[in-house]
């Protein structure tokens, strides 16, 4: 029996308890995390209980996670779903499969940027491949690094670049290497993470994460009551 048929199995017993199970979802890259009941499950698709908090994050990110301990293997694996619909009461989503979702692994936590809190990013030059100042847009931040968005082609993986970074509470440059490259619209978004980073600039760093995660938070709290 594939991994499927089991995921399969445990979901129609699922439903024939009434069970909830943990779907996660990220909003603004922020993971939220709700109870909910399947529902039925058919050759294709799903059908889940919503919740506020889900729906919010869903329409924003279009994608659950949940965990599955497989009793195959005597493993947890992480299960992903894309949502084809849902109203106020349902989702509906794809069969679950086995996925590997790098925001469960990452060693600090990342947060979108926002009007309130903005980040300006500036390319340093450095005498050889980039010799221009150049800004980008950043779309997102965390302790270790940060994701903007350049033209497609401009980076490649491995690079290394310089950065001057400008924070609410303070600026600083860092060497980073380019670790990840997405298509993002009509651009890419890379993804950096900075090298040799001293103390203080990493606290900067946490000091904005942390402000940026209550001001998502409240703003969740606004929508859902």
């Amino acid at each position: 029996m594939n991994v499927e048929k089991r995921v399969d199995e445990w979901l129609q017993e699922l439903i024939s308890k009434g069970e909830p199970v943990e779907l996660i979802s990220f909003y603004e890259e922020l993971p939220i995390r709700v109870k909910s009941r399947p529902i039925s499950i058919e050759e294709k698709f799903i059908q889940w209980e919503n919740h506020p908090k889900l729906k919010l994050a869903i329409n924003d990110f279009g994608r659950v996670y949940t965990t599955f301990k497989d009793p195959f293997y005597n493993q947890t694996r992480v299960l992903a779903a894309d949502v084809t619909y849902h109203n106020d009461k349902l989702i509906e989503t794809t069969k679950l499969k086995p996925f590997e979702e790098p925001r469960f692994s990452r060693e600090f936590p990342r947060v979108t940027v926002s009007p309130k809190l903005p980040i300006k990013l500036t390319l340093l030059p450095d005498g050889e491949k980039y010799k221009n100042e150049l800004t980008y847009n950043v779309v997102d931040v965390s302790e270790n690094g940060i994701g903007f968005l350049s033209e497609k082609g401009e980076f490649s993986l491995g690079d290394k670049i310089n950065l001057g970074v400008e924070l609410p509470y303070g600026s600083f440059q860092s060497e980073a290497e380019v670790r990840s490259l997405e298509p993002y619209d009509s651009k890419e978004k890379v993804g950096v993470k900075f090298l040799n980073l001293n103390q203080k600039f990493r606290n900067l760093l946490h000091k904005y994460v942390m402000t940026r995660q209550r001001e998502i938070l409240d703003k969740i709290r606004l929508l859902v009551e």
